[in-house]
């Protein structure tokens, strides 16, 4: 009968080599197939959260989701939906900025005939959250499962009207925040974006920002720069903050698509910037680069002077989404 050898330890090394050897090469694509199926999911939520904004507009005079703000501060004073002192905050409180967890408790309130003291700092992610107290988005679909980002532990859902803080959304929408074509609402061009992952440019506390808008290094971009070269410039959802892969859109027609850099607007307009109407050259360095969110006082809305004061032309084609 034959007696069974055993491997002897140079064997059993090689083999263990071989294994370790493998598992280097598989791990880099198991990693990256688990990021593209949590983008899977991503482009799913984004296109959730538009199919619920159609179903709305068709019970709201084709409007999008838009909190209630004061229209007659659009073009002389500005919403303020960025957190800095002195701006009148949701009514009934008037020392409080428009930041997302700020004044959560209280609705927001627009210019009528017995209350004039509308709201002039109302937060971006009010709109998201409409859609929340209406029940057809939930909570958890706001979360980028690539982002990091924490679910809303908020448990009574119908006594606020904001998020918690920015680490419970990881989407952006379109600034409503403007003259009626600026708005999100039905009609607008099919390719205008109209939420998206949300991007670099937004404060994340009073003292901590994200990385701004590098002046020098933007006016090198164009549109046939490398994705590569757009990273610092994309959402930090897909790769990190200055890595981003890319992010998620969401156009007016419900449909959502991955995009490389955040030129993915009308005409390769830069979805997370307000378009330069100074910086209008022939490489479009007004689309292209534009200007941040904080790169304006009071904050802007889309188009906001991009050919003149006020809204004017392209003004509408202006996607800016935040935060």
């Amino acid at each position: 009968m034959k007696r069974f050898r055993g491997f002897t330890l140079i064997e059993l090394l090689v083999v263990i080599a071989i294994i370790a050897l493998l598992i280097s090469i598989l791990l880099p694509s198991l990693s990256r197939a688990r990021e593209l199926s949590k983008r899977l999911v991503c482009a799913s939520n984004v296109k959730g959260f538009g199919t619920s904004a159609k179903i709305y507009a068709n019970d709201n005079s084709e409007k999008w989701p838009t909190p209630n703000h004061k229209q007659s501060a659009v073009d002389t004073q500005g919403i303020e939906y960025r957190d800095l002192d002195g701006i009148k905050g949701v009514w009934p409180n008037t020392d409080v900025a428009g930041e997302v967890g700020f004044d959560r408790e209280f609705e927001s309130k627009s210019d009528t005939a017995l209350q004039a003291q509308g709201s002039t700092a109302v937060s971006v992610t009010r709109s998201f959250w409409m859609l929340v107290r209406s029940g057809d988005v939930t909570v958890k679909q706001y979360i980028c499962p690539s982002s990091g980002d924490s679910e809303d532990p908020t448990e009574n859902l119908n006594l606020y009207y904001d998020f918690t803080e920015y680490g419970t959304i990881s989407y952006g929408y379109q600034v409503p925040f403007g003259p009626r074509d600026t708005q999100p609402r039905e009609g607008v061009d099919n390719r205008q974006a109209m939420a998206a992952d949300k991007g670099p440019f937004y404060f994340k506390t009073s003292t901590t920002t994200n990385p701004s808008w590098d002046d020098s290094r933007g006016q090198d971009l164009r549109v046939d720069s490398s994705p590569a070269d757009w990273k610092p410039y994309n959402s930090a959802n897909h790769g990190g903050s200055s890595n981003g892969e890319g992010q998620n859109v969401l156009f007016a027609d419900g449909h959502a698509s991955f995009a490389k850099t955040p030129l993915a607007g009308i005409d390769s307009d830069n979805i997370y910037t307000v378009i330069d109407g100074n910086d209008w050259t022939a490489q479009r360095y007004g689309l292209i680069h534009g200007i941040t969110p904080h790169g304006i006082n009071p904050a802007p809305y889309p188009g906001q002077d991009a050919f003149g004061n006020g809204p004017g032309l392209y003004s509408s084609t202006d996607g800016l989404i935040y935060p």
